[in-house]
C-alpha cells in the first residue's frame, strides 16, 4: 500500500499516480509495509488424569507397577568369589562390597541364584563449572591504578660550630669522627664549619639537661623581659624627643616622608596646581630687568643680573602664607636673546625653614620641570653658583620661575 502524502489517500502497490489527487506516487507517496498477522495463540493443556481410589491403596500398598515412561535403573554389576581388598586407585566408580548370605537348607539350586552379591555404585562424574557471561548493559569498572609510593625526604641537617663536613657526600659529622657517617670517607682533609663572628657576642644558649634547671631561672627571665622592654621604650622614647628637639633631624625625618609620599603621589597620579609667590627680590638686577619679572608670568620678559659685579647673584620669592610644593618650573635665557646673554647652570636652592637642594638646569628655552619637596615654607632662594657663558655678555638672566603642587 502506497500513502499519498499529498491528500493522504490510500492506493494500492501497483498504482503510480495517486488515484484521488493524480500525483505522482514515485515522488509524492509513501510505502506502507502492513504488519504480518498474530500468530494463533497455543492449545490450552489437557488436564491430567486424577488417580483412582484402587490406584492410590495400590500405591499406598506398595503394589502400584513402575511407570513406563520412567527409566528403570540401571543393573548392578554381579561379582562372585571373594571380596576384593581394595579398589584400584585410578578406578572412576567406588565398589561397595556386600558379603554373601548363607542359603537356608531347603532351598535348591534354584536358590542359590538370588544370593546377593556385591554391588558396584558409580561415583557421579564433576560437572565443569559454567562459563560466567558478561550481563547486559553492565559496562566494566574501572580498575584504579595503585597509589604512587610515598618518597621520603631527608631534612637538611643542622650543621653546629666545629662540625665536620665531609668532602665526598657533604654529610655533617661530629669533631671526634675520623670517617664520614653516611659513607664511610676519611675526614682527615674535611672542612670544619665556623662560627659566625657575631657568635661571640650572642652566643648559643644550650638546654638546660632535665632536673639540672635552677629554680630561681623563671625569676631570671622575668627580670630579663622586663629589662628588655624598658630598653626599647628608653630608645623610643630618645628618638621621639630627639625628632621634636632638634631641628635638623625633624627636617630631615619631614623631608625624608615627603620625598617618598611624593614620589608614589607623582608616579600613580601626577596631578598637578600652581603657587603664586606674591614677591620677589635679587642680590642685583640690571635696571631694565628687575627680579619681579621673573614672576609676571610674560615670557618676553627677564630678569637679569651682571656676574662681573655679582659672582653668585641670587633670587629669592616669597609667598604670603606658608605653602608646600614639589616642583619648581625654570625656564632659563632672556627670551629672544637667549644666545647672548648666560644661562644659569647649578644653582642651590634655599627655603625658609633652613633645608635646601642643589640642581642643576638644563640649558633649554623652554620650561623645564625639576623635583623638590618643601612643606610650610614661606620663601626660596635661588643661589646662582655657575653659569653657561657667552662671549657677548656678562649678565645671567632667568625668564621664568614657577611652583608647583601635587593635588
Amino acid at each position: 500500500m502506497i500513502v499519498c502524502k499529498k491528500c493522504g489517500n490510500q492506493n494500492p502497490d501497483n498504482e503510480v499516480f495517486c488515484t484521488s489527487c493524480r500525483a505522482f506516487l514515485e515522488w509524492s507517496g509513501e510505502k506502507v509495509v502492513e504488519p504480518p498477522p498474530p500468530a494463533p495463540p497455543p492449545p490450552p493443556p489437557a488436564p491430567e488424569q486424577q488417580p483412582g481410589f484402587v490406584e492410590k491403596v495400590k500405591h499406598a500398598v506398595g503394589l502400584e507397577p513402575v511407570k513406563a515412561d520412567a527409566p528403570a535403573p540401571a543393573p548392578a554389576p554381579v561379582f562372585q568369589g571373594p571380596p576384593p581388598t581394595a579398589p584400584p586407585p585410578s578406578a572412576p566408580a567406588s565398589i561397595a562390597y556386600v558379603p554373601p548370605a548363607p542359603a537356608p537348607p531347603s532351598a535348591g539350586p534354584s536358590a542359590s541364584a538370588a544370593v546377593e552379591t556385591p554391588v558396584v555404585t558409580q561415583a557421579p562424574r564433576p560437572q565443569p563449572a559454567a562459563a560466567v557471561l558478561p550481563q547486559a548493559g553492565v559496562l566494566p569498572t574501572e580498575t584504579k591504578a595503585p597509589p604512587a609510593p610515598k618518597t621520603y625526604t631527608p631534612q637538611p641537617e643542622r650543621l653546629r660550630p666545629g662540625d665536620v663536613i665531609c668532602g665526598q657526600c657533604g654529610a655533617g659529622n661530629s669533631p671526634e669522627r675520623h670517617f664520614c657517617q653516611r659513607c664511610g670517607a676519611n675526614l682527615a682533609a674535611a672542612v670544619v664549619v665556623k662560627q659566625p663572628w657575631w657568635r661571640r657576642f650572642f652566643p648559643a644558649r644550650a638546654a638546660t639537661a632535665a632536673g639540672t634547671r635552677p629554680a630561681h631561672a623563671p625569676t631570671e627571665r622575668a627580670w630579663g623581659s622586663a629589662l628588655f622592654r624598658i630598653i626599647a621604650l628608653g630608645v623610643i622614647a630618645l628618638l621621639v624627643l630627639a625628632y621634636l628637639v632638634v631641628s635638623p633631624i625633624h627636617n630631615k625625618v619631614n623631608s625624608t616622608i615627603g620625598n617618598t609620599y611624593a614620589a608614589a603621589h607623582r608616579h600613580f597620579s601626577p596631578v598637578y596646581s600652581f603657587v603664586r609667590p606674591n614677591d620677589a627680590t635679587a642680590s642685583s638686577q640690571v635696571a631694565t630687568h628687575t627680579a619681579r619679572q621673573s614672576i609676571d608670568l610674560i615670557k618676553e620678559t627677564y630678569w637679569a643680573a651682571n656676574t662681573a659685579t655679582d659672582k653668585q647673584p641670587w633670587l629669592k620669592l616669597t609667598f604670603a602664607s606658608p605653602v608646600d610644593f614639589d616642583q619648581i618650573l625654570i625656564t632659563t635665557g632672556a627670551a629672544a636673546q637667549y644666545a647672548t646673554i648666560a644661562r644659569p647652570k647649578d644653582v642651590q636652592v634655599v627655603f625658609s625653614d633652613k633645608s635646601s637642594v642643589r640642581l642643576t638646569l638644563k640649558d633649554d628655552p623652554t620650561a623645564t620641570g625639576y623635583d623638590v619637596n618643601a612643606r610650610g615654607v614661606t620663601s626660596a632662594e635661588i643661589h646662582i653658583l655657575s653659569v653657561y657663558p657667552t662671549a657677548q655678555s656678562t649678565d645671567v638672566a632667568i625668564n621664568e620661575v614657577e611652583f608647583l603642587r601635587i593635588q
